[in-house]
């Protein structure tokens, strides 16, 4: 049997209509409208029920469904007994018009509506600005410090060098001070004046230090920041840090870790793939406590999220190694030898394919070689989930099924036969990836799953990377060492890389490991100086 399932809201119009179609409403509509312009209020009467649920009933066949014969016969006298009841009824039910006058008077007690506090603060949670509170005073206290700053330059103006002591004295980290002083000057001074009228914008408009942040970098002219909008505060730490001074001699070398420095901060910040790091970003990402370690560290190598120059030797390096030409961009057969060709060459193939960058291309850039190198060598961190996400992703429906861990598959068996070592069946590895994974599905894989697995790594090193998939099934079980202090696998593969490099230079220049080791810290820095020197002449020949 089929249920029929009524549609409420075309009964309610086709009851609608019927009784608009009724003759005595639209007189009724009229009169009132009528009235109504000739400015008066027309009278409400209320409709008896009776009357109601004529007007509404479902109209009356003219002809009978039924057949005569089993129709019902209503006597002419008891119909008019009815129609008399009715009517009498009706009467006794309509109020006259000084009753329903009073029935329309408005009620005059209202219910008080609950006030829902504001939760939404995308510029960050206003303090309270009231004259007598904590932070009224402590403004005032920071603007008299700084008028007092202003007061001992010449002429009423701090020049840009030294306007980090306007920084420090506003509550800002040190390394604030370049985007906050373009921010209040164009040339290289900086009034009162100009001061203030940035400040003040900055403490009406923007309530934490991200939105402060992005304020100031983009002058105001955005909601979010781009990679240019960091050129200059990166060329301001190169300058300033006592811990890159060593690079004093090479200026021609700061552009390149520039723009290694600026790929990575939006690499580990950023939650999109737009290239722009929002003030949500910045909430939720390690960047701005990172900019406030600066000042307290002397050693560059030891701010190892975006800073480190070691970090930024060692993927130089590994770039340099496979861009031949020396253009500062790597083609598909470039990127294949990399590691020596142990990355799936399926993998490579689709970075091409516009996967992971802008658009489809046949060069990859020194920016989209460092996200590549940042995503293989550490594929733990939620960005390098996401990118080897999509890389696996062929069709691009959100899912990894089973024919495209085949496809990638196919490729690892091809090296394993070169390499001569035992392969290991498809459906064995598909079987040992979904144990790693337990995805919801038994049959495709969503990124969420990748995201809650425990060992994204091995799951996808066993699909893209020959060398480190064979590594971790020869490793020792119980090689790990408790005690040792937390590293990520970017930074453990950073300082091997930066140990070999350093070695092969210490060989190659006759290096004799018998001599003292007391100035080791500032000949290896001298030895960076001289590869930047020597990168740099390869780069600008």
């Amino acid at each position: 049997m089929v249920t029929v399932i009524p549609d409420v809201k075309v009964k309610i119009n086709e009851l609608i209509l019927q009784w608009l179609s009724d003759d005595k409403v639209l007189d009724q509509l009229n009169s009132d409208l009528s009235l109504i312009l000739k400015g008066k209020v027309p009278e409400i009467v209320p409709t008896s029920r009776a009357h109601l649920s004529r007007s509404l009933s479902p109209p009356h066949h003219k002809h009978p469904v039924s057949s005569p014969r089993s129709s019902p016969r209503v006597s002419s006298s008891a119909s008019q007994k009815s129609l008399r009841r009715s009517a009498t009824s009706a009467t006794a039910r309509t109020p006259s018009p000084a009753q329903s006058t009073l029935t329309r008077q408005p009620s005059t007690t209202t219910t008080p509506k609950e006030e829902i506090p504001p939760f939404y603060f995308p510029f960050g949670k206003p303090a309270t600005s009231e004259p007598q509170s904590p932070n009224a005073s402590a403004n005032t206290s920071v603007l008299e410090k700084v008028k007092g700053l202003f007061g001992e330059c010449p002429n009423g103006c701090i020049q840009k060098k030294d306007f980090g002591s306007v920084t420090k004295a506003v509550g800002f980290p040190l390394y604030w001070k370049c985007p906050f002083f373009e921010a209040c000057s164009t040339t290289d001074t900086c009034s009162l004046e100009q001061f203030t009228k940035v400040w003040d914008d900055l403490k009406s408009r923007c309530h934490d230090e991200a939105a402060q942040f992005v304020r100031l970098l983009s002058k105001g002219e955005r909601e979010y920041l781009v990679e240019s909008d960091f050129k200059n505060l990166i060329q301001d730490v190169i300058d300033t840090h006592p811990g890159m001074t060593f690079l004093d001699d090479a200026p021609e070398f700061h552009a390149r870790y520039i723009e290694t420095v600026t790929p990575r901060i939006f690499y580990s910040t950023s939650r999109s793939w737009r290239l722009q790091i929002t003030r949500g970003d910045l909430r939720e990402g390690s960047f701005l406590k990172t900019m406030a370690v600066l000042e307290d560290e002397p050693d560059i190598n030891q701010v190892s999220d975006y800073f480190s120059y070691e970090h930024f030797y060692v993927i130089y390096c590994k770039f340099w190694e496979i861009d031949l030409d020396h253009n500062l961009e790597v083609s598909l057969e470039d990127m294949k030898k990399h590691a020596d060709g142990t990355v799936n060459p399926r993998a490579i193939e689709r970075l091409f394919q516009g996967t992971v960058t802008q658009k489809t291309t046949d060069i990859l850039t020194y920016s989209d070689f460092i996200r590549f190198l940042l995503a293989e060598e550490d594929k733990t961190h939620p960005t390098a989930i996401e990118y080897w996400f999509r890389v696996m992703d062929l069709d691009g429906d959100g899912y990894i099924s089973l024919y495209e861990l085949e496809y990638f598959y196919q490729a690892q068996l091809e090296k394993m036969r070169l390499l001569g070592v035992e392969e290991c069946s498809i459906l064995d590895c598909i079987c040992q990836a979904l144990d790693l994974v337990r995805p919801k599905d038994e049959i495709k894989i969503t990124l969420s799953d990748v995201k809650k697995c425990k060992q994204p790594s091995q799951f996808f090193n066993i699909f893209l990377n020959i060398q480190k998939f064979l590594d971790h099934e020869m490793r020792d079980p119980f090689s790990n060492k408790e005690g040792e202090t937390p590293l990520t696998d970017w930074e453990k593969y950073a300082a091997r890389e930066y140990d070999d490099l350093i070695a092969d230079e210490e060989y190659n220049k006759g290096y004799d490991y018998e001599d003292d080791f007391e100035e080791e810290e500032e000949e290896d820095k001298m030895i960076l100086g001289n590869l930047a020197k020597s990168a740099v002449e390869t780069y600008t020949k």
